[in-house]
């Protein structure tokens, strides 16, 4: 068959997509999924914009879970700016993990280690501000989250997501975030990243996409990304949010090249959207990974978790994100992947990097 794709002039990594996309799809039953990356919406206007109703929202969590097959669900913080008035902390969650041991973990950072983070210029780190900021990994690390996260090094800002979400950008080998991946080593828990990727300087795509927040030009990143991912080899960061990117710019071929280079480097697929041409949404319009997503996944089968990034209300009006629709994706893109890579994506590797129990 590698002779054909010759003769057919396919380049060698399409023609092992085809050949993966055209497996028959097994039919044992469905697979159990663990979404490794979600949130906790604000309440609704009638709670009060900025109160968080954490019941109710674990609740309505609980009942998507059984409507889209998800086992278990990790919700961490979004990453606060400094300015933010809504920070909450993994401890809010106590509760969720006594009553549902086993759908609900929880990931802790966002609302204190990154506004910190994104709070304090790179040449202004000295002895104390590490002092302070480790003081602070130790009391998120006390209530026990399975991640260090969700943390940025650069966050865009979505209209999706309403006026008021958040730009921000620090060097991603900001001291801080390379003391963090000290400590996760340490601590032996992996971080979750945002970081929007630039790969070269340039101008802001246009596209009606963005708020005003985020700039017109963006530097680049990729450099301090690498240091930071190489700073550390003892450290495992799951890149959040493969599969979308508003910039269009994570690629297969630079994620690939990442892989290659860090084997500490773990991502999460956001499978949100169903992409027609754009080649970093992993999605074709029928729900399936394009050609030239499968093969990356199966070279790196064990580097890749789901992550909705879904942000969990009470209801579907108090939901925020990626549309309640979009989590039935996910079940319906691993029931078209060969079982054994499949079994990998929806739940082993998620269960090997957050030393879960096996659903």
């Amino acid at each position: 068959m590698v002779s054909l794709g010759r003769w057919m002039g396919l380049p060698r990594y399409l023609w092992l997509g085809l050949m993966i996309a055209f497996q028959p799809a097994w039919s044992q039953g469905t697979l159990p999924l663990i979404d490794t990356h979600a949130h906790v919406n604000f309440a609704s206007k009638s709670r009060g914009a900025s109160v968080m109703d954490f019941p109710a929202s674990v609740g309505g969590a609980l009942q998507r879970m059984d409507q889209f097959g998800f086992k278990r669900t990790v919700l961490m913080p979004q990453p606060s700016p400094p300015e933010a008035n809504n920070k909450w902390e993994a401890e809010k969650l106590d509760f969720a993990i006594k009553q549902y041991p086993d759908r609900i973990s929880r990931g802790g950072g966002g609302g204190t280690l990154n506004p910190m983070i994104q709070a304090i210029a790179p040449e202004d780190v000295d002895d104390a501000v590490r002092a302070k900021f480790r003081e602070l990994a130790k009391a998120v690390l006390a209530s026990h989250p399975v991640v260090l996260g969700e943390v940025t090094a650069h966050h865009l800002s979505m209209k999706a997501m309403g006026p008021q979400h958040g730009y921000e950008s620090v060097p991603a080998d900001h001291p801080l975030l390379l003391l963090l991946a000290d400590i996760a080593a340490e601590n032996d828990i992996p971080i979750d990243l945002h970081l929007d990727p630039v790969p070269e300087d340039m101008a802001r795509p246009a596209l009606p996409i963005f708020n005003d927040k985020t700039p017109l030009n963006l530097k680049t990143n990729m450099a301090g990304f690498e240091r930071l991912l190489a700073h550390n080899r003892k450290a495992i960061f799951i890149w959040a949010h493969a599969g979308t990117d508003p910039m269009r710019v994570r690629t297969v071929e630079l994620q690939r090249q990442l892989l290659q280079r860090h084997p500490n480097l773990m991502m999460s697929l956001r499978l949100a959207h169903l992409g027609g041409g754009t080649p970093t949404v992993a999605l074709g319009p029928q729900g399936n990974f394009k050609p030239m997503w499968l093969p990356l996944l199966q070279e790196f089968r064990d580097r890749f978790v789901l992550g909705s990034d879904f942000f969990h209300g009470p209801s579907q009006s108090e939901t925020r994100g990626p549309d309640e629709a979009s989590l039935a994706n996910y079940a319906a893109a691993m029931s078209k992947l060969p079982r054994d890579l499949a079994e990998a994506l929806a739940f082993r590797n998620a269960v090997r990097i957050f030393k879960l129990p096996s659903p």
